[in-house]
């Protein structure tokens, strides 16, 4: 992902062409991993770095935040608990994304809770601090969109797909992201250097548990992917998209 958060992972897996850009098939993918691709320089310099331990709660549902954030280093993650107690995880901030923008900028109260999922290192950017920014550099009212803009369309995408696909078609894809992301050649096949919990996918995903765990089985049963050290592995990228095309049939 670049510089987008990813962990470091000391192991002898990823001695061997972690440099090597991993070849994605072509897919409409639902934006669940954040970052801004260009602006970021600019709005950075805005704020003050202040650095947060794992786990911390940045902003909880129904409080108008104070600072909008760029991370710089480590992951935030956007998510609500449910009446059951499950956590439901919307999409994650990774290094060199901006959150909580619109919130600052127009004083309303935020959504969903907003806590890192990481040691992370973040800048924090008052609304008086963003618009002397935007006066000064009116091009940072254009990263400002772009970045609500990319946010809007995630947000679309995952609603059509939960009302269009089912869970294995979900997972499928899911693992397809984090393959573009956290993917690097191993033996012939694509290390996903990330422990994904299967609890994680269903956070991710909004489906149970039990039905998360069934179809990564079902996947493993037929070859399309196996689990190394705790990492899962794509045996084939195209093999697997060709499984996720089958699904909608």
């Amino acid at each position: 992902m670049g510089s987008r958060g990813s962990n470091t992972v000391e192991s002898p897996l990823f001695d061997q062409s972690e440099k090597d850009a991993v070849q994605m098939p072509h897919a409409n993918f639902v934006s669940r991993l954040l970052y801004l691709p260009r602006g970021i320089s600019r709005l950075e310099k805005l704020g003050q770095r202040k650095v947060y331990p794992k786990n911390y709660m940045l902003v909880q549902a129904g409080i108008r935040p104070s600072y909008c954030y760029i991370v710089k280093k480590g992951r935030v993650a956007a998510f609500e608990t449910t009446v059951t107690g499950e956590e439901r995880i919307y999409n994650f901030n990774e290094s060199n994304s901006i959150l909580l923008e619109g919130n600052v900028l127009f004083d309303q109260e935020s959504a969903v809770n907003f806590k890192t999922v990481l040691p992370s290192e973040l800048i924090l950017i008052t609304k008086e601090m963003l618009l002397e920014g935007i006066s000064r550099d009116p091009q940072l009212s254009m990263d400002i969109m772009e970045s609500l803009s990319t946010k809007f369309l995630s947000s679309m995408e995952q609603i059509r797909h939960s009302n269009f696909h089912n869970a294995a078609w979900k997972i499928c894809d899911l693992l397809l992201i984090f393959a573009e992301h956290y993917g690097v050649p191993y033996d012939g096949k694509i290390l996903i250097k990330e422990k994904i919990s299967q609890q994680l996918l269903s956070n991710l995903l909004g489906i149970n548990r039990v039905t998360a765990v069934r179809a990564i089985k079902e996947l493993k049963e037929m070859a399309l992917i196996e689990q190394i050290n705790g990492y899962y592995c794509i045996r084939s990228l195209e093999q697997l998209k060709r499984h996720q095309e089958r699904i909608c049939q």
